[in-house]
């Protein structure tokens, strides 16, 4: 069947035929009025010609009801001149008129047609892609339900042997490790999810800057070693004898790293082995190859697609959300690089991070990235007055414990109208507040803090604890006074150190 016979009826029958099939029609209609003596008239005549091209332009088409109609004229014309008859001119006029009205008329239907048919499969095939957006997000709501929960099983069951006070020294300490890092675990799945929706909405931001590619891959390994020992893998890292000096976003560049060591040690079976390569030549490099099972040769090409994983079923072995490779090729191609995916010979996966050498000025130092994790000798806060504004009660918690360690006096409030009063009466050193409360924005406290006399509690540095993108307008807009944000969830050592830099106190430490 031809594609140009498909739109017309019995559409097994070629186009030429039936092209054939309208022009055999005039002349059988003349054959037929010749032959029939009384019984046809002129005007049956030209009625019969009208007939054929309307079934020419159903079967065949309006360019063989144009031809029938012409065709018909031609023989007509000599009927009316073998006639001489006025009436009989007359009826060959009016068949052209009606033979070009009705082949433009079905021109126009057949238009029609086509257009709704064009309509009915967008809409179908629209309606596809809505169910099939609709099973991937079921798909993907059940992975992020399962992958939330996870480690919340191991914090939880972990936390209820601690309580019972039955461990030994040796496994209670497993069980704090284990706590920590499925805690660990799941802020960094929240952190890529709001990542990879910055990234899809344009608005991931970038600090560049001169960084050392070698701090930076060597803080990546510090964050992901002990997940590493606790399924016996060791990494070899091999590194350059020359510096390599790359421009960047540190804390994206180590996330990057990060994201390939996590995926290597996930893949990897107990007891293997990763190989972390740095080199440089007219490129920085940065490779990650592990001994697990490698990539399946029909997934390699969608191993950097969003929400995509080559066992996506309720059953498989590995966790994951699908947003962790795609986020990476994301921030490498946004530093100018390129990443690649291989299965090596030997088996396993192979990662190459290709980066561009950043010539460094004498003027222009390398800057190092914050240290991965804190340090456990955080700055003492002796005397320090902090007023801790957060509506959660587990939290204000949390952080007046931590801080009162330090040596800080602390006074909590739930709401905006509570820290107002305390700040007036109380007149504390540093403001720590939460992003927003039940009945006004938290953080429209800080412009009360600054428009404040300092007699009166006001004019003090302020630190904003935030779960939202500070690349939002509004929020952008409610960190404008802000001296420093944090994401939560914020370790306390880090809360306290942030603490003790926007009061001067480790100013003054280091001076000592």
């Amino acid at each position: 069947m031809s594609r140009e016979a498909a739109g017309y009826p019995f559409p097994s029958i070629p186009l030429a035929f039936r092209h054939a099939v309208a022009l055999i029609s005039v002349v059988i209609v003349f054959l037929a009025y010749r032959s029939s003596g009384t019984l046809i008239d002129d005007g049956g005549l030209f009625l019969l010609l009208s007939i054929a091209v309307l079934g020419s332009a159903w079967f065949a088409g309006t360019a063989s009801a144009l031809a029938v109609t012409v065709f018909g004229a031609v023989l007509g014309s000599f009927v009316a001149g073998h006639v001489n008859s006025p009436a009989v001119q007359t009826h060959l006029a009016l068949f052209v008129g009606q033979g070009l009205l009705l082949t433009a008329l079905v021109a126009e239907l057949r238009r029609a047609r086509h257009a709704a048919e064009r309509e009915a499969g967008a809409a179908l095939e629209a309606r596809h892609e809505i169910e099939a957006a609709s099973r991937m997000k079921d798909e993907f709501l059940g992975t992020i339900s399962h992958e939330l929960r996870t480690p919340l099983n191991a914090v939880l069951g972990w936390l209820h042997l601690i309580r019972t006070g039955k461990l030994d020294p040796a496994t209670q300490s497993r069980g704090f490790e284990s706590i920590e890092r499925n805690v660990r675990l799941q802020a960094q799945l929240t952190a890529d999810l709001l990542d990879v929706s910055k990234a899809l909405t344009g608005r991931l931001t970038m600090d560049m800057r001169p960084v050392s590619l070698p701090s930076v891959v060597d803080e990546a390994l510090a964050q992901v070693s002990t997940a590493a020992t606790a399924k016996d893998v060791t990494l070899n890292v091999k590194r350059p004898g020359q510096p390599m000096i790359v421009r960047g976003d540190p804390n994206r560049l180590r996330q990057v790293i990060w994201h390939l060591l996590a995926n290597a040690i996930k893949f990897t079976p107990r007891g293997g082995r990763i190989d972390v390569t740095l080199e440089s030549d007219s490129v920085a490099m940065v490779t990650v190859a592990d001994t697990g099972p490698g990539i399946a040769r029909d997934f390699m090409p969608h191993i950097f697609d969003r929400f995509t994983q080559a066992d996506s079923s309720p059953t498989r072995i590995t966790g994951g959300l699908g947003v962790g490779l795609s986020l990476v090729r994301d921030l490498v191609e946004r530093h100018g690089g390129e990443i690649q995916a291989i299965n090596r010979p030997s088996g396993g996966a192979q990662f190459r991070v290709q980066l561009p050498l950043h010539h460094v000025d004498q003027a222009e130092r390398p800057t190092a990235p914050a240290p991965a994790l804190p340090s456990v000798s955080s700055p003492p806060l002796n005397g320090l007055r902090v007023l801790l504004l957060d509506r959660d009660e587990d939290v204000r918690e949390l952080l007046s414990v931590a801080l009162e360690q330090r040596g800080a006096s602390v006074r909590v409030a739930a709401t905006v109208d509570q820290a107002l009063e305390m700040l007036e009466s109380w007149r504390p050193d540093v403001l720590v507040s939460d992003a927003l409360s039940p009945e006004r924005d938290a953080y429209a406290l800080v412009g009360k803090i600054q428009s404040l006399e300092a007699d009166r509690g006001g004019r003090i540095p302020a630190l904003a604890l935030t779960t939202m993108s500070r690349t939002d307008d509004d929020m952008r807009r409610l960190l404008a006074q802000v001296k420093r944000d944090l994401p939560k969830p914020v370790e306390p050592a880090i809360l306290t150190a942030e603490i003790a830099r926007l009061t001067g106190r480790e100013r003054r430490r280091a001076q000592r």
